[in-house]
């Protein structure tokens, strides 16, 4: 008996590792890349162009959400029906499922750069109130929407690349897109003063060459390899991936809504500090998101192998990685929120008093926005995508918009921080009601 006893703890710890080192760490990593282009941006353009380029910036960012949501959109849609169809055995369902997601991206991509140049001015006018940061936004999203149908392709392609065995790929390609980024952002802005322009071009080519890099798992694919096009319906492929597209999409929503409320508040100096919170929070989002979508495979595919037991083991693993890593987070913010704000910008006193008290404040949403997002991969692959769908909007959105409408009305500028908290902790609540009825 004990003999036994011990080849089960041993076969769960080794279980662990595995999920850790293949599957939690590169999507952690890869998810950090990702947040590092906007965050290189950020660093950048803050140090180079002062509190006006971190407004523009800041402003046109919920254009970048929109993009990466449609990736997610297609990309999580696709790669959990095709898990779910590896854990059955149908590969040929699979394959199926990877051809209508590229397909679907494609032409999503491409529909999304036609509209955004038809409508170019009025996006550009509502996302900044026209104000007087609406040159440095046109700039910037005049020479990065056009590079829009990579930037969904590459969004897509890399939740596929870790459904097919491919997540040290897809962290590699995130990486590369990221620090390649960083570069151009650096030669274009200080080398060649290119300003707002320089950072949406540098954008757009590091997405491109992150797509290329991508691509070259093709030739060593499991079940990305010999793809044809296939126009099929997209509505399923969009219902299963629709709770990820609502939480990538829901970031830009509020981003805008903080804005305005900000605006009205404390004008573009507020607005400047909020730029240096979200990029903040961007990165630290990534990391809890990259958790979760390290674990979405395995979770589908343990779900669609009618593996109930291996579910739960992994979604509880993944919760308590989650709560490990929010206790760093927030011991960072409030021990050293005076530096994280001096790497954006160091030279205006006003918009880092702003930022040091909001982080403070923001910070503590973090101890319960890593269970939020596992528990949303873990109902989209449990074939909850209803239910996934509603929590991410009310908790990424809705709750948080509301908050945000009181709490500024009662507190201020405090109470625009503490909207994020409240959103937070509600959908904590809601998360563990929702998962103990699995």
């Amino acid at each position: 008996m004990e003999g036994r006893e011990v080849t089960t703890q041993q076969k769960e710890i080794i279980t662990k590792e595995t999920l850790l080192h293949q599957a939690f760490l590169p999507g952690i990593f890869g998810l950090l890349g990702t947040s590092f282009y906007v965050l290189g941006d950020t660093l950048i353009v803050g140090q180079a162009l002062g509190r006006d380029g971190l407004a523009s910036l800041n402003l046109s960012i919920p254009t970048i959400n929109l993009m990466q949501g449609l990736g997610l959109l297609f990309g999580f849609g696709g790669a959990t029906a095709m898990s779910r169809a590896l854990g059955s055995g149908n590969r040929v369902r699979a394959k199926q499922w990877a051809e209508k997601t590229i397909t679907w991206s494609i032409i999503a991509g491409l529909a999304l750069l036609v509209t955004m140049q038809l409508f170019f001015a009025p996006i550009v006018d509502f996302l900044t109130g026209g104000g007087p940061a609406r040159q440095g936004a046109e700039e910037y999203l005049g020479i990065l929407l056009w590079f829009s149908p990579f930037y969904v392709m590459f969004q897509s392609l890399v939740v596929l690349l870790r459904n097919d065995s491919a997540a040290k790929r897809a962290m590699t390609a995130l990486l590369v897109c990221s620090g390649l980024n960083v570069v151009l952002d650096a030669l274009f802005l200080f080398g060649f003063s290119m300003g707002m322009f320089g950072a949406g071009l540098a954008t757009g080519i590091a997405q491109v060459i992150g797509l290329g890099v991508a691509t070259t798992h093709f030739k060593k694919a499991h079940i990305l390899s010999d793809l044809s096009f296939r126009f099929l319906p997209p509505f399923r492929l969009m219902g299963k991936g629709m709770a990820s597209f609502v939480m990538e999409l829901s970031q830009g929503v509020v981003i805008f809504a903080f804005n305005a409320v900000l605006l009205w508040l404390s004008g573009e100096m507020a607005v400047s500090a909020y730029a240096i919170i979200a990029n903040l929070s961007l990165m630290f989002t990534s990391i809890f998101l990259g958790l979760a979508q390290g674990a979405q495979p395995l979770l589908a595919q343990a779900h669609g192998g009618g593996h109930k037991d291996e579910f739960w083991m992994i979604t509880r693993y993944a919760q308590r990685v989650s709560f490990i890593i929010s206790i760093g987070v927030v011991a960072v913010c409030l021990a050293t929120p005076t530096l994280l704000a001096a790497i954006f910008i160091s030279d205006d006193p006003q918009v880092v008093a702003i930022t040091v008290v909001g982080l403070r404040i923001y910070c503590v949403g973090f101890l319960f926005l890593g269970f939020n997002l596992i528990g949303t991969i873990a109902l989209q692959a449990a074939a909850q995508a209803t239910h996934s769908f509603v929590f991410a909007l009310s908790r990424g959105m809705g709750l948080l918009v509301i908050y945000l409408l009181i709490f500024q009305h009662l507190w201020g500028i405090t109470g625009v921080w503490l909207a994020f908290v409240a959103a937070e902790m509600t959908g904590f609540v809601w998360m563990r009601i929702a998962l103990k009825r699995l």
